[in-house]
């Protein structure tokens, strides 16, 4: 590879990005959930359902269980040592791979992860979590992940490590907003003519940071077309499919330049055909079927790009 840096540090620096953006997507989705769980006039047939099956491993049953339970929930999801996906373990892990990156990362950016770090280790966290202060810490971490997105787009120089962080942040992104689109479509049988509310679609849009947006935007398409028509094809939309899928694009023509392997090009290759799939979808006309078949086959060939992408540049085996 012509790519001038280390496997070592370009992995560090694709992880540290990934496990950050699952945070602030994990906090962003668990701030939605917890805020509107206080409206008692919401018929709320879900809960926290949706959070936990994509962010969690926890069983079937034992989602059933607790998905009302929102003092377990937040204890879960932020600071629960025992759930490797955890706030406190995925900071955990993001901060390891920032140190094995420290060089080509900036100091500004390596404080604040060292900050978010100490106070996600902080002894009285798991108990301030069952009192009145559970608002202030998830909207104190809300926070902190929106700066720390500020600082790395202010204070990052535009290199090799801003390419493999970025690719990094927006697979995961992509893979998070199809599959929290697949928990609000999945039990509505993927209806594109359904009459669901606008209230249906808030936690969703919300969890995407596209409520707003999605409110300035007029339109006569029924609810659950134009959602889908937002979060999977909508160009100015950062969250959606489309958007992440040209940003994952401009990282590798930059990475791949001067690059002859044929390697490089197969790979360059498999995620053009990704992109044109999703690209060239006519989403006027999509059925019903074919929405669940988008979701699935973008999300299944995704990870397999992010698994290929990962076995070229940092040699896994």
């Amino acid at each position: 590879m012509k790519v001038n840096m280390l496997s070592r540090v370009a992995d560090g620096m694709f992880w540290l990005d990934r496990y950050m953006e699952r945070t602030d997507g994990m906090m962003l989705t668990l701030n939605t959930f917890y805020i509107l769980s206080f409206d008692k006039e919401i018929d709320d047939n879900q809960g926290f359902k949706p959070l936990l099956e994509y962010y969690t491993d926890l069983p079937k049953e034992k989602i059933k269980e607790v998905q009302y339970d929102t003092t377990f929930i937040l204890k879960y999801i932020i600071c629960d040592s025992q759930n490797h996906n955890s706030v406190k373990n995925l900071v955990i892990k993001a901060r390891e791979n920032a140190r094995g990156s420290q060089d080509k990362i900036t100091k500004e950016l390596w404080e604040h992860i060292n900050s978010l770090y100490h106070y996600m280790n902080s002894p009285d966290l798991p108990k301030k979590l069952e009192t009145s202060s559970a608002l202030k810490i998830v909207t104190k971490l809300n926070k902190d992940f929106l700066l720390y997105n500020g600082i790395l787009q202010v204070t990052m120089p535009r290199g090799l490590g801003w390419c493999f962080s970025g690719i990094g942040k927006h697979i995961e992104r992509c893979l998070q907003t199809i599959s929290l689109t697949q928990a609000y479509f999945a039990p509505i049988g993927y209806n594109l003519e359904g009459e669901e509310d606008l209230l249906y679609w808030r936690r969703l849009l919300l969890s995407l940071s596209g409520y707003e947006m999605y409110l300035k935007s007029y339109s006569n398409i029924p609810h659950n077309r134009k959602v889908v028509q937002q979060v999977i094809f909508n160009r100015d939309f950062a969250h959606s499919v489309i958007y992440t899928l040209e940003l994952i694009g401009n990282y590798l023509t930059y990475l791949f330049k001067d690059n002859t392997l044929n390697e490089a090009r197969t790979l360059n290759n498999q995620f053009g055909r990704l992109k044109s799939y999703v690209e060239y979808t006519d989403y006027h006309n999509l059925s019903n079927q074919q929405l669940e078949e988008v979701l699935n086959n973008t999300k299944t060939q995704l990870n397999q790009f992010s698994t290929d992408f990962s076995k070229l540049f940092f040699s896994y085996t």
